[in-house]
């Protein structure tokens, strides 16, 4: 699956090898979400591990927007049954050589930003188990480096992973976004993705928003 575009870039399926470069750009992309979470920027190691786990636990979700000289651009991540990330992270060892890493110092914060993430995700599930919002299928992670915001890339990404989407039968996809960023949301509307409430973590709301595959796929 490619999708070549005529902006300088291709959108294909991630390699294991762009994972550092993945978490580099959600690192700049969402550094007000990391440090609100880390108290400081974390070590990369931290980022690495997290998308090392997305990455394993559906390698044909992962997406990355690659410059005509290899450069990661952007990324999506879709997968299909997020509940597989979560078993992934037990029956993988992630969650343990996480606590390793953690108790070592070699992901550079302390006990507190745990507690934040862990309550965040919680928030997160009592949403996520709520029938009119819930789905297996995600629009997990995306995000864009900044010398190539306004290009396309983001509708070249998102419309790579409907596809994929479609191709797995899937029926319902869900994700969440900050209220206040328009420019993705425009996106998203684009892309048949329509408001279904809000979900809150220690930042403030997010908006839901799903997308019914069998109407007006792209």
């Amino acid at each position: 699956m490619i999708h070549t575009m005529n902006g300088g870039f291709v959108v294909e399926r991630a390699h294991a090898a762009d994972v550092p470069a993945i978490a580099a750009l959600f690192t700049v992309s969402f550094r007000e979400s990391v440090l609100h979470h880390c108290g400081r920027l974390p070590k990369p190691q931290a980022m690495e591990d997290v998308f090392t786990l997305v990455y394993e636990a559906e390698p044909a979700a992962a997406l990355v927007a690659r410059t005509a000289g290899g450069e990661v651009a952007g990324y999506c991540f879709a997968p299909t049954a997020l509940p597989r990330l979560w078993l992934r992270a037990v029956t993988g060892g992630h969650v343990f050589k996480w606590a390793w890493r953690w108790l070592t110092g070699r992901y550079g914060f302390g006990a507190h930003p745990v507690l934040v993430i862990l309550l965040n995700k919680l928030a997160f599930l009592r949403s996520a188990t709520t029938p009119s919002k819930a789905a297996s299928a995600r629009i997990l992670s995306i995000a864009v480096a900044p010398s190539w915001r306004g290009r396309g890339l983001a509708r070249a990404m998102m419309a790579e992973a409907i596809a994929y989407f479609r191709a797995k039968r899937v029926a319902r996809v869900r994700l969440e976004v900050r209220p206040d960023n328009a420019s993705a949301i425009r996106v998203y509307e684009d892309c048949g993705f329509v408001a279904a409430g809000f979900t809150y973590d220690s930042q403030g709301p997010w908006l839901i928003m799903m997308k019914e595959m069998e109407q007006g796929d792209v």
